[in-house]
Order: structure tokens, then sequence, then C-alpha cells
């Protein structure tokens, strides 16, 4: 009595902890359910590993000046980065910012339209601000660092009554005249207009990139699109489950029964296991779930094949219970354990909607061992017990 009393227990905390989290935290949706911009950039020419991690750290600090949620932003290869922006209103504002280089250069504009050598560079800029000129103008403020301080006052103080022109991607910005050596490291950008001006200051503020990329590819999804994708999945669930629950109340009586309740309770974990560790639901991920949720029924079927098995041999109701899934779990194991490997290949060697099923169809998997071996068995003795159910009554029909 005390350890039915500690099971049930167990399956209240089981099931209080993943409604909680639920109600807490909604799970993330992918571009594909959202609507949103996948994109695929490449390095030029070859490069290095911690190169690639310093694009990844750049391209992330400019899209957080976006202000998208979440994005997903991970390596592939040794030259290519994969950014998933799921939600974002402007997509071509977005692919504009992540495809600039931002490569800023100081130098002399000669009276014949030419430029001098590169005086001082981007990297040199410790902080950049918008701002608003005396009439009115767009213009970006911007410190520089100590080194960078030296340097600048040495530029304007060699090279009074010239311009000074600031380059950024080999195209000059602005190109004031230098009226006099400036100490203080600071300095103003004029740009065309506001939304320039704000590009820029998110540009300077995120750094430079250390290797020109090229966009490989754009794909765009739009959140109409989105939501169909949403309601068409979750049409394809509701069917599923139906004919699930009809074909094993069907096959199994009240062992079917059984199973289409651990079947509900099997969604509610695995949505909020989701939410707890912060997943990105995307539809091959939902592919991955629609999966286990087949492979969480197999484990059920042969469980209640077992006990058959058992009560053929004479054994009584409880002892053909406590065999039953004794004797399954081998099979389940072997089955689960198969699963759960490849999905950890496929989370390692894929990309993108790749490692999304991986994560989904792992995650699935280890809470179907959790269904199948704890949950179901919880259940199973409840309602037998609590209904005083025999074994004659427990399945349509035993041959001996």
């Amino acid at each position: 009595m005390k350890n039915r009393r500690r099971d049930y227990i167990f399956l209240a905390i089981l099931l209080v902890i993943p409604v909680t989290v639920l109600f807490l935290n909604k799970i993330k949706l992918g571009l594909d359910l959202r609507g949103g911009t996948y994109l695929v950039l490449q390095a030029d020419g070859k490069v290095e590993f911690d190169t690639m991690d310093k694009v990844r750290d750049i391209v992330e600090r400019r899209i957080d000046s976006l202000g998208v949620a979440e994005p997903v932003i991970q390596l592939s290869g040794d030259d290519r980065l994969i950014v998933e922006l799921a939600g974002i209103k402007d997509p071509q504002k977005a692919i504009d910012l992540i495809g600039t280089t931002a490569k800023l250069e100081f130098k002399i504009k000669n009276n014949d339209g030419t430029y001098g050598p590169t005086l001082l560079e981007g990297s040199a800029i410790k902080n950049a601000n918008l701002s608003q000129g005396q009439f009115g103008q767009a213009e970006v403020d911007f410190e520089l660092n100590a080194e960078g301080v030296e340097t600048f006052a040495k530029i304007t103080r060699e090279n009074r009554g010239k311009y000074l022109a600031i380059m950024l991607d080999n195209k000059e910005q602005s190109a004031p005249i230098i009226n006099q050596e400036i100490l203080g490291g600071r300095g103003v950008i004029t740009t065309g207009n506001i939304e320039d001006a704000r590009n820029l200051t998110n540009l300077l503020k995120s750094g430079a990139l250390p290797v020109n990329i090229k966009i490989l590819e754009t794909r765009t999804v739009g959140p109409t699109l989105g939501a169909e994708s949403i309601k068409q999945t979750q049409l394809a669930g509701v069917l599923a489950l139906i004919i699930i629950s009809i074909f094993m109340g069907i096959i199994y009586k009240i062992p079917g029964l059984i199973a289409n309740i651990v079947l509900l309770i099997y969604g509610l974990l695995t949505m909020g296991t989701l939410s707890l560790i912060s997943a990105t639901l995307t539809l091959p991920g939902i592919a991955g779930l629609i999966l286990t949720l087949g492979m969480a029924v197999d484990a059920n079927v042969i469980t209640f094949e077992r006990i058959k098995d058992e009560l053929r041999k004479g054994y009584s109701l409880n002892d053909s219970i406590e065999y039953g899934f004794k004797n399954g779990l081998p099979a389940i194991l072997d089955g689960n354990m198969t699963t759960l490997l490849i999905a950890i290949v496929l989370f390692f060697l894929g990309t993108g909607p790749v490692k999304g099923f991986a994560v989904t169809l792992a995650l699935g998997t280890l809470i179907t061992l959790i269904t199948a071996v704890f949950v179901t068995k919880i259940i199973f003795n409840f309602i037998v017990t609590t209904f005083n159910i025999k074994s004659e009554k427990l399945f349509w029909k035993v041959e001996k």
C-alpha cells in the first residue's frame, strides 16, 4: 500500500510540473511555424575556426540591435553560419545589417577625389551613439579608445585644412574638413537620414566582421503561411490521436483505454519539457514528436501482449501485470535506445531542421521510456485495483 501511495505521489508530481511550466513559459515556435527569415552566410576564402566564432558573435550583436527575440545562430561546417530570425517584421533590413562587413576607415581625401592610405580603422572606436545635428540632420557620435585618441590627434594635427573621409566598406559616409587638432578622441559622422544613422550606429557598436561574407541562401516564411502550418499540424496531431485511441480501444479494451490516457500524459510531459529547456519547435521537430508518439503506442502494445501471455499461462491478474511489464522491458529498452542513438548522431552531424528533428526525437524517446516503464504501470494498477477488474474483463478475450 505504501508503494502504491508513493507511485501516486510520483505521478501527481510528474503531471503538475509540466502543467506549471507550460502556464509560466510558452513554447518557442520556429520560423516555419511563426514566420521569419532563414539565412546561410559563407566567409570568403579559407578561414580559421576561431574567426567564424568571431563572425557569429558579431552577427549576434547586430541581430540583438534589431530587437529580434531568441534568434538561432549556429556554425555549419568550417566557413558557414546559419541564422534563423523568427517573427522579424523587416527581413531586408536584417539582411542588409547582417551581410555588411562594416569595415570603417579614416582616410585623407585628395582634391582630385582620390583617397590616401588608411590612417585609422573602426576597431579604434570604443562607443557610438545616434544623435541629431544643430540643423536637424542625423549624425553618429563616436568615441575612440586610448590608442585611437592618440592617432586621431596626430591625424588632425598633421592634416589641417584637408578633408578627412570616413569610409564604410570603401564607401564615403562623410568627409568633414579638418580645422584644428582634435584631442578628445570624439567625432561625428553625418549620414543621409535617421535610418542610415541608426544602422551605422549598430554596425559600429557590434564591430566589423573579420572577413568578408556573402549570403548563399535567403528564405522568408510569411506569418500567414506559418499560421497555416500550425493549423495543419494541429489537425494531423488530433487525427492521429483519434485513430490511435480507436485502434487501441478496439484491440485491447481496458488496457487500450489506459494507453490512451498515457498518450495524453506523454503529450503533456513532452510539451512541458520542450518549454522547460527553451527548445524551439519546428515542423521537423513536430515530425519527430509524431514518430515518438507511435513508439509510445508500440511500447504499450509490447507490454499488453506480455500480460496476455502471462494470463494464458494461468497466472493471477496481479502476477500477470507484474511479469508482463518485467518481460516487456528488454524489448522496449532495445528499441528506444537504438532510436536515441540515432537521434544523437543526427544532432551532432545535422544542421538546422535536422537538429530540430533530432532534439524532439531524443526527447520523445526518453519520455516514452518514462511513460512505458513507470506511468503505464501506475495507472494500470490504479484502474485494476480501484474498479476491481477481473482477469476475464481486462481484455476482450484471451485464448488459453
